[in-house]
């Protein structure tokens, strides 16, 4: 996979609100030429899926937004984003839960967050939000049974580069099947439950055939479409 570490400049801030929203703006202004990620040391207004928020110090966290130019107009962009959540697994050694957890003894230590984005040429852009925790000393009231750090006391800059050397080593994700196998090693996603999108309960069963979850709800399995998943709450341009 042609990874953005790679073939753009990676523009560091000492700060910003939101890396994800920055990134953003640099594409929808057609100011992201030659950016391959935008890196902050502390985000003060950072967010995941549903808008939840994702805040970090400087040197309690990994967080940066990939833009992904090589993958424009994408047929299935959730698979950049999905293929960005195995990299970052096997960068940590975490566990991926469906569709951007990332896991470990059953606490988040990351997260990611996807955007597709209108340049001024109507060229659609994936931009695929990350953050892990790597040393954060006090997590949120309501995040501390649930999250933790990943251990080892990792600096950004290594999980950085360990970041552009997994996914230079996945395939191309032209369809699920690419990252099936893959995903398989580090999938946490069975046994889970989930809140779907009209508030019910469901229990994770696997991936389908295009990335999609299999559920059981009541004793009914169901899907949840993996676009919908990653795009249906967040705002794009």
């Amino acid at each position: 996979m042609k990874s953005p570490l790679q073939s753009g400049a990676i523009q560091e801030h000492v700060e910003l609100a939101s890396t994800q929203t920055h990134a953003n703006d640099l594409v929808a202004l057609g100011q992201s030429a030659g950016i391959g990620a935008v890196l902050a040391h502390q985000q003060t207004q950072g967010f995941g899926r549903f808008n939840r928020d994702w805040h970090s110090r400087q040197g309690e966290s990994l967080t940066l937004s990939l833009i992904f130019h090589d993958y424009a107009d994408h047929p299935k962009p959730w698979l950049i984003g999905m293929a960005v959540g195995l990299a970052a697994a096997g960068a940590s050694h975490a566990r991926i839960s469906w569709p951007n957890d990332l896991v470990l003894s059953g606490k988040k230590v990351g997260g990611l967050i996807t955007h597709v984005i209108k340049n001024p040429d109507g060229v659609l852009i994936p931009v695929v939000g990350l953050g892990l925790n790597l040393a954060v000393q006090e997590f949120p009231e309501a995040l501390q049974h649930r999250a933790a750090n990943i251990p080892g006391h990792k600096q950004p800059q290594e999980i950085l580069a360990a970041l552009g050397q997994q996914l230079q080593l996945l395939p191309e994700p032209n369809n699920w099947s690419d990252l099936k196998t893959i995903w398989s090693m580090f999938d946490d996603t069975p046994g889970k439950k989930y809140q779907l999108p009209n508030g019910d309960l469901a229990d994770a069963i696997g991936i389908g055939p295009d990335g999609e979850l299999l559920c059981a709800v009541d004793g009914e399995t169901m899907s949840v479409l993996a676009a919908d998943a990653w795009f249906g709450q967040s705002s794009s341009s």
